[in-house]
């Protein structure tokens, strides 16, 4: 049997992408098969069904399917899988409760679809009625679809608004590389509406129509499996470091010449700042402590200046840094990466930590830790 296949830049190009996935998901799940994170779980399964999506059309396109006359009851709707598997990746990133119900409910339409898949293709309908038929579930399916990104997108906002108190015994949990994703997934699902109007409308388009989308899943596969693991592992880092963690940072005291009555309040603001750990909160703020010790902002900021060498802002990340430089010098903590240290230490972000850090020791948390190790 001599097979002819379609092969083009674009197809290769999908190819490559169903590679890493499968890549990704088989090593991520030997890798961690140890653990009982099911948010892991479900973000390899989200990337296993992008990526077999984008296999079984690729299957298509060359014409493989063709070849070896492969029944259209063989097609597995992965597309009502993808989504409804990363809303439960989701809940259980954002330490929701998960049940097994939910599972179940959002795994009907997956059900359903199946089901429709097996009788429209072993009754002989109409073709201009089954086209009819396919048209309105292939849309039904990306409103089901635009539906539970709509329902995670509210979840997330209900999550931020919760963190904006701080809380010790809770990590902050980073949600914006979520609502990115989420808002590729709206916008891919828009791609996928028009390529499957313009493919009902004129078939003759063949399925080249559907390469922007395919290719935008590519994309989607490496980035969400890439950033998605990088995010739990931080969580499961950050936790252990505060359940580790006893007495990690030191005291700085400020210098005071006389017991007058702003040195007093500064200094029971500075044992405050300290003892409560308040500079571990990433949303502390002048006006909050200010507020906390009924004075202004200003008042506050004119006790910082003249009771310590630092402004408020620099006098908080000065404690966030003898935090973290206890922490990198401390063999316990070894085994965590510097990021994680870094966002314990108080700091929003990895860049505002390193910009910090270079600030008060002209260097940075690695080369500290190197050249401390050495020494």
């Amino acid at each position: 049997m001599h097979i002819i296949l379609n092969f083009n830049f674009y197809n290769i190009l999908i190819f490559s992408g169903v590679v890493y996935g499968l890549i990704f998901s088989v090593s991520s799940f030997f890798k961690f098969n140890n653990k009982k994170a099911w948010s892991i779980y479900f973000l390899i399964l989200t990337v296993f069904c992008l990526t077999l999506s984008n296999l079984q059309y690729w299957l298509i396109d060359i014409g493989l399917k063709d070849e070896f006359q492969v029944a259209d009851i063989y097609y597995i709707q992965f597309e009502l899988l993808i989504v409804p598997f990363f809303y439960v990746f989701v809940k259980s990133y954002l330490l929701k409760s998960i049940r097994i119900k939910l599972i179940i409910f959002i795994l009907t339409p997956f059900v359903l679809g199946m089901i429709y898949q097996v009788i429209t293709n072993t009754i002989r309908l109409d073709p201009l009625l089954l086209k009819r038929l396919n048209f309105f579930v292939e849309f039904a399916t990306i409103l089901y679809n635009l539906t539970l990104i709509s329902l995670l997108i509210r979840d997330i906002y209900i999550t931020e608004k919760r963190q904006k108190h701080y809380n010790t015994e809770k990590v902050n949990i980073n949600t914006r590389w979520l609502k990115h994703i989420l808002i590729v997934g709206f916008l891919i699902c828009l791609i996928w509406s028009v390529a499957t109007q313009a493919f009902h409308t004129n078939s003759s388009n063949g399925l080249s129509i559907y390469y922007p989308l395919w290719i935008s899943i590519s994309s989607l596969i490496y980035w969400m499996g890439h950033k998605g693991l990088i995010e739990i592992q931080l969580i499961s880092e950050r936790l252990s470091i505060r359940k580790q963690r006893t007495s990690t940072t030191s005291r700085i005291k400020p210098r005071f010449s006389s017991n007058t009555k702003g040195e007093l309040l500064f200094k029971e603001i500075a044992l405050y700042i300290y003892s409560e750990k308040i500079f571990l909160n990433p949303n502390i703020s002048q006006q909050l402590i200010a507020n906390k010790f009924n004075i202004s902002s200003g008042y506050l900021s004119k006790l910082t200046n003249q009771n310590s060498e630092f402004n408020f802002n620099d006098y908080i990340n000065h404690l966030r840094i003898k935090a973290a430089k206890d922490m990198l010098l401390n063999e316990e903590f070894n085994q965590y990466t510097i990021h994680a240290i870094g966002l314990e230490s108080g700091f929003k972000t990895k860049s505002n930590f390193y910009s910090a850090f270079k600030k008060f020791t002209k260097m940075t948390p690695s080369m500290y830790k190197k050249q401390k190790n050495v020494s």
